[in-house]
């Protein structure tokens, strides 16, 4: 292993630990009921609620990080700082979290909420440039899986700032907005196995018209 390696390595290490104090922070916020009744945990509903989508954010920010990062070759300054800058503003989400939880869910506390989720995002989408172009490729398939990336990338970006500004809508409409990462994001790379089920036919058909050749030779 060679000193790019290794430097990488301890850094995205340095990054998984962070990610794990971030979550363990936050569940430590949770509050716990004052009776012993189902009731008292159903009032409990802003916290579970908030909880779960941070959660499931940091938990797809994650997924996305490691994937993206595999792309780097060399620890630049860009790739440092965008992953810093990155990690900052995921520091911030317990602490909105728990704003969010103890307003029930208030206006201000959720355009503060959806802010941390869209500097998030802007800083991802730096890691995710600068790791690219660390790895060129003309090969179409992953110029293909680069571009849906991209495009899926700016979509959430829209939907994180039109959520933190969008004050004149309901709060759990606001939170779906926020949600909706997960059925763009809970797949790093979402044209991966679309690419292998599309590339098998092909293969097959050659193996075929390759047998079909050694026989009319035979």
């Amino acid at each position: 292993m060679n000193d790019s390696d290794d430097n990488l390595g301890r850094f995205s290490a340095l990054s998984d630990g962070i990610f794990a104090v971030i979550i363990t922070i936050m569940v430590l916020a949770l509050k716990i009921p004052t009776r012993n009744d189902g009731r008292a945990l159903l009032e409990l509903w802003p916290d579970l609620i908030s909880y779960v989508v941070s959660y499931a954010f940091i938990a797809v920010v994650w997924l996305n990080h490691h994937h993206v990062f595999k792309h780097a070759t060399a620890l630049t300054g860009l790739l440092a700082w965008s992953n810093f800058a990155n990690l900052f503003w995921i520091s911030f989400i317990p602490f909105t979290t728990a704003w969010l939880a103890s307003s029930r869910v208030a206006s201000v506390p959720l355009t503060a909420y959806a802010t941390v989720f869209l500097l998030v995002e802007m800083t991802y989408m730096v890691l995710m440039y600068e790791s690219f172009r660390q790895r060129p490729s003309s090969d179409a398939s992953t110029l293909g899986r680069r571009r849906m990336q991209w495009i899926r990338a700016w979509i959430m970006l829209s939907l994180f700032a039109f959520s933190a500004l969008a004050s004149f809508l309901p709060a759990l409409v606001r939170m779906g907005l926020l949600g909706a990462f997960l059925i763009l994001y809970t797949r790093p790379d979402p044209l991966s196995n679309r690419d292998v089920a599309s590339e098998s036919p092909s293969r097959e058909r050659g193996q075929e018209a390759r047998t079909q050749t050694r026989q009319a030779r035979r």
